[in-house]
């Protein structure tokens, strides 16, 4: 698979600053397992980073793979594409006005550096194509989306770990906001541990800040509670 376009230096510049930005701040913040993925994917530090570059690192961990999309896909396609372990990402640049405003924008810099950078740990990946194979078993059940849709946000996009006692963002939402993540991590702002019932009863916002953030211990336990979506799912349903 190509890269759809070549980018600017323009837009080179804008992935450099986000970057440095954004890495300076991940390292008082993020799980540990975050900064590694960083790493391991080999993430660029002073250009837009190429498609097939990234999916060469992620090959030699799991078989997920990122795949270049110049808009977002729609619901169904994206449960279809997580449930067949691939990753839509978004080609367009945020603005440097945007970078300014440490606020989270859903482009390439989102999706490739918030969601890339766990796609190496078989359990979290694991989890993902799970949910997307459940979703894809209630793709007419607008009712059911719903429910998972919500669990989706609040642990792929929103979530926290509790890492010795001490609270760590590894959201892709939280990875590319430093507003968002330091509201989360204040101790004033609602936290509640990982619980599937109080999840799918929690709306999610986007471009605003969450009501309610959830907290996981590991990433085993996103995979080990996807017995409880089934059996909560299946009771919201009745």
């Amino acid at each position: 698979m190509d890269q759809i376009h070549n980018y600017t230096e323009q837009e080179n510049k804008i992935w450099a600053t986000a970057y440095s930005r954004i890495l300076n701040f991940l390292g008082d913040v993020a799980d540990e397992s975050v900064m590694t993925g960083i790493r391991t994917i080999g993430l660029p530090g002073d250009r837009v980073p190429n498609v097939e570059e990234i999916n060469e690192h992620l090959a030699k961990h799991t078989d997920w793979r990122i795949v270049p999309l110049e808009d977002m896909v729609d619901d169904t396609k994206f449960i279809s594409m997580l449930a067949d372990k691939l990753y839509p990402c978004r080609t367009w640049v945020r603005s440097i006005d945007q970078v300014d405003k440490m606020e989270d924008e859903y482009d390439i810099f989102h999706d490739v550096f918030g969601h890339t950078s766990l796609l190496y740990i078989p359990t979290y990946c694991l989890y993902l194509e799970k949910l997307g194979e459940l979703a894809l078993e209630y793709i007419n059940d607008s009712k059911a989306i719903l429910y998972l849709k919500r669990v989706y946000w609040h642990t792929i996009q929103y979530g926290l770990i509790d890492v010795n006692k001490s609270l760590r963002i590894y959201g892709a939402h939280m990875i590319t906001s430093r507003n968002e993540a330091s509201y989360a991590l204040n101790a004033g702002v609602p936290k509640y541990d990982h619980n599937v019932s109080i999840i799918m009863d929690t709306p999610y916002v986007k471009n605003h800040f969450q009501e309610k953030y959830f907290v996981i211990k590991s990433y085993d336990q996103l995979l080990a509670s996807m017995d409880t979506i089934k059996v909560e799912l299946e009771k919201r349903l009745k």
